[in-house]
């Protein structure tokens, strides 16, 4: 392998790889920074323009744009509490917060390390770990898949927030939505009620955009007119650009950043789960073992971390499935699948055998693209300050016209607009009834993927429930996901009668 590595190492260094690589994060990053314009769209973009490519170079091209995406979405996330993808809508949480505090340059500058950290090291993970590490997800099947995805829905439902109960309710919502469209065993419409528009279920863009990024500038809409009627102005927002993390700050999210790498990159060595749910998973985490978990939410460093290394984390591990079996891990991995398959390259078991050499060469600039991710980070971290000085009501009308591009541009479909309209006024509602927004949209993101695969699970067993209790890494997650259940309950309970005993 070593030698594989070498030889790959004199394949990467020439302008053209480099050049379309520093190209591929720089336009990852402002396509990122674009609410409902996702590093995804900008990979169905470009994918077109790499057929004249070399395979390195069009790859990377490729990747480039999900690293750059990555980092991206976490800048308006931060500013505006608008996430410029799905997975930054974590480091709304604690960036926006911590934007409102006038720390804006530091939460970015948060954000750019912990996300070029944990992606780095997820490429070292893809480097050395790539073939033992497939040998191990072969032996994943539908029935350890099912217990995989129910302990992570669990988890989200009793861990999101201070209200376990409040978290089902979002969670179950989140799941009801999954299943409209047709369902995939008997091929009917289910729950479209006479739009077939929604054959296809819900879209995930124009459901996102609406319920976070349309419903947020709704929300600031209203609040300048309110301002506006009593005679007060918002004072805008200065983002200096020289707010560097100290090293005891560096010390104090160290922990983090490599706890929520492990877990990031656990999440993309199993294919269908993605950013999201690992950028979740690791805020998660990292409350639960934070001294101060109280401080989560109101702007905490260590949030803003978790959020950024584990969606970044995914990266490098997502392509092992498909390098090695051929399955893409997300929708990032698939289209990059189809990069292969243009260049007359079929992943499967013996890709690593036959193309050793190419893949250790791409892998090692995917490591070298964080380099590029951090200078361009810096860059933009530095003058993104200028935003502040633009006008509110210009800024929220940008907004509002970015989501309807944003919104039209997954499908080019005018019924995406509208129904980014209806999601926006639902997320007003559901904000006030204190439904977990980002909690739900993670339900919705696994509910397709759980219920396919416990239908292929039952396939198997030709409908007997107990496949899920006789596989040993299936009973495993099954039991912590009950054990978690039974202990919040439990916990909530006592905390309930100790409340009213005094």
């Amino acid at each position: 392998m070593l030698e594989d590595i070498v030889l790959g190492l004199g394949m990467i260094f020439t302008p053209e790889n480099l050049f379309w690589a520093f190209f591929g994060v720089a336009c990852g990053i402002v396509v990122g920074a674009i609410p409902g314009l996702s590093d995804t769209m900008a990979i169905v973009l470009f994918l077109p323009f790499t057929y004249y490519l070399s395979p390195i170079a069009g790859i990377a091209l490729l990747m480039g744009l999900s690293k750059g995406g990555n980092f991206g979405g976490s800048i308006p996330a931060v500013l505006f509490n608008i996430p410029g993808t799905p997975q930054a809508m974590v480091t709304t949480f604690d960036g926006y917060p911590l934007a409102q505090k006038g720390l804006a340059g530091k939460a970015l500058n948060t954000a750019l390390l912990s996300s070029v950290i944990a992606d780095a090291c997820s490429d070292l993970i893809l480097i050395f770990l790539a073939a033992p590490v497939a040998a191990l997800a072969l032996r994943i099947g539908p029935p350890e898949y099912t217990a995989i995805i129910f302990f992570s829905v669990v988890i989200i439902a009793v861990m999101a927030g201070n209200d376990p109960c409040m978290g089902i309710l979002s969670v179950g919502l989140g799941l009801l939505l999954s299943t409209v469209g047709t369902d995939p065993h008997s091929g009917s419409p289910r729950f479209i009620f006479g739009f077939y528009e929604l054959a296809d279920g819900i879209s995930l863009m124009p459901m996102v955009i609406g319920l976070l990024a349309f419903s947020e500038a709704l929300r600031q809409a209203y609040g300048w007119l309110k301002r506006q009627a009593e005679g007060r102005e918002e004072p805008p927002v200065h983002i200096p650009g020289n707010q560097g993390l100290r090293w005891q700050e560096f010390k104090q999210i160290a922990p983090t950043i490599a706890r929520s790498t492990g877990i990031g990159a656990c999440i993309g060595i199993i294919p269908g789960i993605g950013t999201t749910v690992g950028s979740y998973l690791s805020y998660l985490a990292a409350k639960k073992c934070s001294k101060n978990p109280e401080r989560f939410g109101q702007g905490a460093l260590e949030g803003i971390a978790a959020s950024e290394a584990g969606n970044n984390a995914v990266n490098g591990p997502n392509l092992i499935p498909l390098v090695t079996l051929g399955i893409p891990g997300n929708l990032a991995a698939a289209l990059v699948l189809g990069a292969f398959m243009m260049k007359g390259l079929i992943p499967g078991p013996t890709f690593m055998q036959n193309h050793a050499q190419l893949l250790y060469a791409l892998f090692t600039l995917l490591f070298f693209s964080n380099l590029f991710t951090f200078i361009l980070g810096k860059f933009l971290v530095r003058y993104a300050g200028t935003l502040g000085s633009i006008p509110e009501t210009l800024l929220i009308s940008m907004v509002f016209v970015f989501c309807v591009i944003g919104a039209y541009a997954a499908n080019s479909s005018l019924f995406d607009v509208f129904l980014m309209f209806a999601f926006g006024l639902l997320g007003l509602a559901l904000t006030a009834l204190k439904f977990n927004l980002p909690t739900m949209l993670v339900a919705f993101f696994l509910g397709a993927l759980l219920e396919g695969k416990v239908r292929q699970s039952l396939a198997i067993s030709n409908g007997d429930f107990m496949i899920f209790f006789t596989r040993p890494v299936a009973l495993v997650f099954i039991s912590l996901a009950l054990a978690m259940m039974v202990y919040t309950f439990a916990k909530g309970f006592s905390r309930r009668r100790h409340t009213m005993s005094h």
